[in-house]
């Protein structure tokens, strides 16, 4: 079958049997078997002691599941884009690791995307893409990231996908315990928002961006828990910790600027929920708080250097405003976007556009934007949300929900990293195309405290009436 790619000025082949083969498929099935028998293993291990594990193997299998479908709709139906230019340059780099390591090693290791390498690589290689290697740090980071789950995939897209969708699982699944250890009686509505989720799953398991920082945005949370509150497997957590954080650091660092200080703001507050009495903790409340945002802003002024334009508030900002007036260009993006209208670069110019970007950043694109099939799975589910969301504010009431806000630290920084989120992306994205991709981050967070909080409620109502 010939594929009419849409990359310009790349070199890729337009046979679809360079990208998948049957070869593919024998590999995938000789991989995925012991896989599944090991995840059986660790199921039946811990399910008895952890609920939550009833989850285990059925969450790996809708991963791959959508994995695979984004990788099919990439190959056969946009027939080009990232997915496709992360594997070609990954599989040119995996064979360059073959034929002359120590180049590959010096491109990997070093990132020194030299003229020099760049000769390194032939026929037998075939060549990165040319834009991603010189020009695009952050997206052949993807590339370097994926070399060797290409290389032990044998250089084939399916295989690659599984491995790799291992090590994303991973960090989700820690993730998803983290959350079930705090709320232990509503597992199943914590397993639909943080596993199951369509866009969630659709974005967040092929060769993107995307799939990576997922992972390790939630990974990350779960090892600042352990490092820093609870201390459990402290050096495995804080290695991984600094694993998660270079990837977010590598690929989009504006999600680690997110992160760290709604974290620490998280663990001070837990902290503070530790003292018993009342008047201690009324005391200690303002210095504990303020050790916490002033610890985030020490951690950002560290890897200030490494976060580029997002290391400080005004240079985030111009980026912000350059990056939504780019993607309303619809000579490049096609009719696909919003607009919130023109903002400034500016603290009162963000203020102002604070509701429309939170609208746009939660419930859009609306059912009735959709213009394809996957982004009207978008739609329908940020239908479904602002359902939710109401019947929240009007059903249940704004002081009740307020209340089980203050009293929970998860709760209380799930909404507040969420709402950041979703205010940045809504600001700064102005293309729906690029807003689903971005948004997957912060659906999570902000399901786990809606659904959580409605639990809590519940719970307290039906003791109450136990008590009468």
């Amino acid at each position: 079958m010939t594929l009419l790619f849409t990359i310009s000025g790349s070199d890729f082949s337009s046979n679809s049997s360079d990208y998948i083969s049957i070869f593919d498929f024998g590999v995938f099935f000789i991989y995925l078997i012991p896989v599944l028998l090991l995840f059986s293993i660790i199921k039946r291990k811990n399910e008895e002691n952890v609920l939550a594990y009833k989850y285990f193997i059925t969450g790996f299998t809708m991963k791959i599941l959508f994995g695979i479908i984004f990788s099919f709709i990439y190959l056969f139906y946009y027939q080009g884009g990232d997915s496709i230019s992360y594997f070609w340059s990954s599989r040119a780099l995996s064979r360059l690791l073959l034929e002359k390591p120590a180049n590959a090693i010096d491109i990997i290791f070093f990132d020194h995307r030299t003229f020099e390498n760049w000769l390194s690589f032939d026929a037998y290689t075939s060549l990165p893409l040319g834009r991603y290697f010189f020009s695009q740090g952050d997206s052949f980071s993807v590339v370097r990231f994926s070399t060797f789950f290409m290389l032990a995939g044998f250089n084939l897209w399916l295989p690659c996908l599984l491995l790799l969708n291992i090590f994303w699982y991973r960090g989700i699944w820690k993730f998803f315990l983290l959350v079930c250890k705090f709320y232990p009686g509503n597992i199943k509505w914590n397993a639909i928002s943080i596993l199951f989720i369509p866009s969630v799953l659709f974005w967040g398991s092929g060769i993107m961006k995307d799939s990576y920082t997922f992972s390790a945005a939630l990974w990350l949370v779960t090892n600042i828990y352990y490092c820093f509150i609870e201390r459990k497997k402290f050096m495995n957590n804080f290695l991984m910790l600094i694993v998660n954080s270079f990837i977010l650091i590598s690929l989009k660092p504006y999600i680690f600027v997110a992160i760290i200080p709604a974290s620490l703001f998280w663990a001070s507050y837990l902290y503070i929920k530790k003292i018993k009495n009342s008047a201690l903790r009324f005391l200690a409340t303002p210095g504990l708080l303020s050790i916490g945002i002033l610890a985030g802003i020490f951690v950002l002024r560290l890897f200030s250097s490494s976060l580029g334009s997002f290391g400080d508030m005004d240079s985030m900002l111009k980026k912000a405003q350059v990056y939504q007036q780019d993607q309303t260009r619809a000579e490049e993006y096609g009719q696909n976007f919003y607009d919130i209208g023109k903002f400034d670069a500016s603290l009162s110019g963000i203020i102002i556009k604070t509701p429309a970007a939170l609208v746009a950043g939660i419930y859009r694109p609306f059912i009735w934007e959709a213009r394809n099939p996957v982004m009207l799975i978008s739609g329908l589910e940020n239908f479904l949300l602002l359902l939710f969301s109401l019947f929240m504010i009007f059903r249940i009431g704004i002081k009740a929900v307020y209340i089980i806000i203050i009293k929970e630290p998860f709760i209380l920084f799930s909404f507040i990293f969420s709402l950041i989120f979703f205010f940045s992306v809504g600001l700064a994205s102005a293309n729906f195309g690029a807003l689903v991709r971005y948004r997957i981050i912060a659906i999570p967070f902000f399901l786990v405290a809606l659904a959580n909080t409605y639990y809590l409620i519940r719970k307290s109502k039906q003791e109450e009436q136990q008590q009468q």
